[in-house]
């Protein structure tokens, strides 16, 4: 009887000791600079908007772009600005990549300087696993390039669905003018021509 719990202790010893030599060490710390935040699995299309604006006033693009479908996003320029600026006319994620890098990137937000957007009258469609949310934003971004509107303001609209992953996602985003501010994408074509 003796002998039998013997083995097994010894056989633990050997296992814990073989497999096991980094169980009680510490772990190295994470990069900081991961997609970390306070991004939330969206279960619900509103909760990507809360996303989205905390990854702006966080300045995570990781976070940010988590908000789109990688397969199929594209953003509907306000037409006026599509006028001045045709390459808006085929955004994608791509385009949405680099832009809020370069909205990031150094020299473009200055660190002392806030970026933050806000979603209200928001009104949402909800069939199965797609959404349409129409909203009217205020954004403000302090970006230090000439002629960068401070204050931007209009109507977004979002075709959301349920990607892959199992959450809600950005499909395709219209965006609007609707007041004398200038519009969300007369700021992505302005860092797009830079």
């Amino acid at each position: 009887m003796v002998s039998r719990y013997l083995i097994r202790f010894l056989f633990a010893a050997v296992v814990l000791s073989t497999f096991g030599c980094e169980l009680f060490n510490t772990r190295d710390p994470e990069d900081p600079a991961g997609a970390r935040g306070s991004w939330e699995v969206p279960l619900a299309p509103e909760d990507v908007l809360t996303n989205l604006s905390l990854a702006l006033f966080e300045r995570n693009a990781s976070n940010y772009m988590r908000s789109f479908a990688e397969d199929s996003f594209a953003f509907l320029a306000d037409p006026t600005v599509v006028q001045q600026q045709p390459s808006l006319a085929l955004w994608n994620y791509g385009n949405e990549e680099a832009h809020i890098n370069s909205l990031f990137g150094e020299g473009v937000l200055p660190q002392d300087s806030v970026a933050f957007v806000v979603f209200s009258a928001i009104e949402q469609t909800l069939l199965g696993d797609t959404a349409n949310i129409t909203a009217h934003y205020d954004l403000t971004a302090q970006v230090a390039i000439a002629g960068a509107p401070g204050q931007m303001a209009g109507e977004a609209q979002f075709s959301m669905i349920v990607g892959n992953q199992g959450y809600w996602e950005i499909r395709t985003w219209s965006d609007r003018r609707t007041e004398e501010l200038a519009s969300w994408s007369e700021l992505k074509a302005l860092l797009q021509s830079r």
